[in-house]
């Protein structure tokens, strides 16, 4: 029986995508085809496509031959309070990575993408992140999202308390930590790192190609077709229609209804830092940073 031992955990937004494609091409890695079964993260249930039983969850690694790693990507595991425990009674030699952003940034491209799978009904993102509270009392809410857990923006960048929890539960020496700005400026780098970090070969040459940019808003119409047959459509993505898809799903979607901007903005961003500073602060003295690393995030 083949079962994973690798497990990218999150976060959101932060590089997992491609991350689980370079690993997934390297001889010694197999990576799930289903990049995110969700199957850990019991205490999250709102996801298409989430595997709940664990005969279809080891399914996906039938093919895995014999792979030093065997591994999946489910970016919502760290913000799950339960994902840690449940992988290490599941393997107790996982490997762990996660990958960090810049709480704001991080912030923006999730909204961004709450709004694109229609998780999420307000297009401003400070009037969404003040609708927080309202939220957690179950006022307004977009009508598809019944997971409230998923729009309180502010919870899923509690990274001290994330990462503290799969250190207690792992232990240091089997968690590889990547931060976003540092994966973005060298990507090769980065991905050698990893590849030490797991004791493979690390002169495997990937094809380096982002995965999963940033896109436009949708086609109302369409979305919300491709909302209700999820699995159809990932059908018609891996074939000769993939660029149908494409242009139905987002070209289109660009004229007749309004789009956000493709950046933060700065006073809003400020805002945020300042928000954010003591929880960046606290994870920069959980993980050694030096003042170099600290003050990149905090600017």
């Amino acid at each position: 029986m083949k079962k994973p031992n690798l497990f990218v955990v999150g976060a959101p937004k932060c590089g997992t995508t491609s991350m689980h494609n370079y690993l997934g091409q390297h001889p010694e890695i197999f990576m799930s085809s289903q990049k995110e079964p969700h199957y850990f993260s019991r205490d999250i249930d709102c996801f298409a496509g989430k595997i709940k039983e664990i005969s279809n969850y080891l399914q996906l690694f039938d093919s895995a031959g014999n792979a030093k790693y065997i591994g999946e990507s489910s970016p919502e595991y760290l913000y799950s309070e339960v994902a840690a425990q449940q992988i290490k009674e599941f393997c107790s030699d996982a490997k762990i990575i996660i990958m960090l952003r810049n709480p704001p940034d991080m912030l923006y491209s999730l909204h961004g993408d709450f709004l694109l799978w229609k998780d999420e009904d307000i297009l401003d993102f400070g009037e969404a992140l003040a609708a927080q509270e309202e939220r957690k009392k179950g006022s307004k809410l977009p009508k598809s999202r019944k997971e409230i857990k998923f729009l309180l923006y502010f919870d899923w960048v509690k990274y001290s308390a994330q990462v503290r929890r799969y250190l207690q539960i792992f232990g240091k020496e089997n968690l590889h930590i990547i931060l976003f700005n540092e994966f973005v400026k060298d990507t090769a780098k980065t991905y050698r790192q990893t590849l030490e970090f797991l004791g493979v070969d690390p002169n495997f040459p990937a094809e380096i190609k982002v995965k999963n940019p940033s896109k436009p808003l949708p086609n109302i119409a369409v979305r919300s077709f491709f909302c209700k047959y999820p699995h159809f459509v990932n059908k018609l993505e891996s074939s000769s229609y993939a660029d149908l898809v494409k242009f139905l799903f987002y070209d289109i979607g660009k004229f007749g209804q309004p789009q956000r901007p493709k950046k933060i903005d700065p006073e809003l961003r400020l805002k945020l830092m300042k928000h954010f500073q003591r929880e960046i602060e606290e994870l920069a003295n959980l993980l050694n940073w030096d003042e170099q690393r600290l003050q990149l995030w905090l600017q």
